[in-house]
């Protein structure tokens, strides 16, 4: 899902796991489609060493409520319920 200068997922977990792990990359959410929110990031190498490490199973050292609130605030912002 990688356009140009810029990444798209559509995975609550992974978004939530790029927006703690690369902060300043997240741009925002694109509804344009109404039947799928996708999470827009600034693409970088760094940035898809980090999803190539999430999907592989890679450990990271996070924190499980951090990582959880990142879950919560997609959400949010899939809902409308917060603006970025």
């Amino acid at each position: 899902m990688e356009k140009s200068s810029k990444y798209f997922c559509n995975d609550l977990k992974l978004q939530g796991f790029l927006r703690l792990m690369f902060p300043s990359s997240f741009i925002g959410i694109d509804k344009s489609d109404p039947r799928k929110v996708l999470f827009v990031f600034i693409n970088s190498s760094e940035l898809l060493e980090g999803v190539r490490g999430y999907f592989s199973g890679k450990e990271y050292l996070i924190s499980p409520l951090n990582f959880g609130n990142h879950i919560d605030q997609g959400k949010d912002l899939i809902f409308g319920n917060i603006e970025f």
